[in-house]
């Protein structure tokens, strides 16, 4: 596969463009991409709109996404678009999908089911179109065809509506997306999921742009109704009015939660300039009483506020370890950093070539922003895994004080 590169003028019009004819000519669409915040919106967005245009969508969820996005579960349940949770569910379907669709994913281990999807569905030679923001490390094409919507953007969402906008332009006897309550909150909470709440954003004067337009559309768009016998009357914390509410929802805990959030990030510590925290089974052993498993829908919010809250205590950069399954299922063991919202000093994606040398064939591969990065190893003695890791940390705090010195 090649390397990811971002489309710029003419490239990144005529692929726009060849997007479009293959929208508008289709009549079914499956999606796939990594699961989070910003790939889920994108999907989910892009879904809607062309649900209203009375094609058939099939969307591939292996997983659940958080009680903190169960609204876009019930979104999706609402608008009865179908969900592909495993093989077999792709399998049934998989002569029905005339073009597939990725979304915001680096590469194709972050695709679930992506080999069984690459056998079943892509041997077929579907239509493709890839939309995504992630370069460098070891980002790549999905697939050695097809149409690349490649950007550089604050959130893969932002190329979702810039989709959805001229697609409007150019088919606009057809319903116009921004109208669509859902295909808002969709687009506003891959771009708030993407940029830490608003707080990290590489391209300032885009995400003004989306920002502004978005919720202002939300604003006008959302109606609040009153109590009646029947219904019951609209209050804010019933609906979503504006970006500040859906960020909040997507940043709520129950005080169980809480407890044990605050205990975990307390264990965090620094290695150098670098904060650290263990999430491996020793450690879920030693706060068994107040945590549950940590592959639990239960933990997985926590462990979102955890990968952010890490990287702030160091002021600079933080790293959380866990086990758990990569999109094929295979257990693995996770390598996330982050960088603290105000520190731009290092670019996290160099740790890729010192990873592929600590673990050689162990290494599974990832990629992501210059400020926040995802590696995956195969399972190994935690002890040794963890000893590997210290030269990670070397070699993050020698980057920093040859950074420290340039600057000086």
């Amino acid at each position: 596969m090649n390397e990811k590169k971002p489309l710029e003028d003419n490239a990144w019009r005529e692929n726009l463009r060849e997007a479009l004819n293959v929208i508008n000519s289709s009549e079914s669409f499956m999606f796939s991409g990594d699961i989070d915040p910003d790939s889920v919106g994108s999907m989910l967005s892009l879904s809607l709109y062309l649900n209203q245009l009375d094609k058939k969508v099939f969307l591939i969820l292996p997983e659940f996404i958080g009680e903190n996005l169960d609204f876009f579960e019930a979104i999706i349940k609402y608008n009865s678009i179908r969900i592909l949770r495993n093989k077999e569910q792709i399998e049934a379907v998989k002569d029905e999908v005339e073009t597939v669709v990725f979304c915001d994913t680096a590469n194709t281990k972050l695709v679930p089911h992506y080999s069984f999807i690459a056998e079943n569905i892509l041997t077929q030679k579907p239509k493709i179109i890839e939309i995504d923001h992630h370069f460098g490390a070891d980002s790549e094409e999905l697939t050695d065809y097809g149409i690349k919507l490649f950007r550089k953007a604050n959130a893969n969402t932002e190329i979702i509506g810039k989709l959805l906008l001229t697609y409007h332009e150019k088919y606009h006897e057809g319903p116009n997306p921004f109208d669509q309550r859902n295909i808002i909150l969709g687009l506003i909470t891959g771009l708030l999921g993407d940029t830490v709440g608003g707080k990290v954003i590489p391209y300032k004067e885009d995400y003004n742009y989306w920002m502004d337009m978005l919720q202002e559309r939300l604003k006008n768009i959302t109606r609040w109704r009153g109590g009646d016998k029947e219904r019951v009357l609209d209050c804010r914390d019933s609906k979503f009015g504006d970006p500040k509410q859906i960020l909040d929802y997507m940043n709520r805990l129950t005080s169980e939660q809480e407890a044990c959030f605050n205990l975990l990030n307390d264990r965090a510590e620094m290695k150098g300039q670098i904060g650290f925290l263990n999430l491996f089974p020793s450690t879920q052993e030693e706060v068994k009483d107040t945590c549950k498993p940590f592959g639990s829908d239960w933990f997985a919010d926590i462990q979102n506020f955890l990968l952010n809250s890490v990287p702030e205590k160091s002021g600079c950069a933080g790293m959380v370890v866990f086990k758990g399954e990569n999109a094929d299922g295979e257990e693995c063991f996770f390598i996330k950093i982050r960088r603290a919202v105000k520190f731009s000093g290092i670019d996290l994606r160099t740790a890729e070539d010192k990873l592929k040398d600590l673990f050689g064939d162990l290494y599974m591969g990832g990629g992501g922003h210059a400020g926040a990065v995802s590696f995956r190893t195969h399972t190994m003695d935690e002890k040794e895994f963890l000893e590997k890791i210290e030269t990670l940390f070397d070699f993050f705090n020698q980057s920093l004080v040859a950074s420290s010195d340039k600057t000086n």
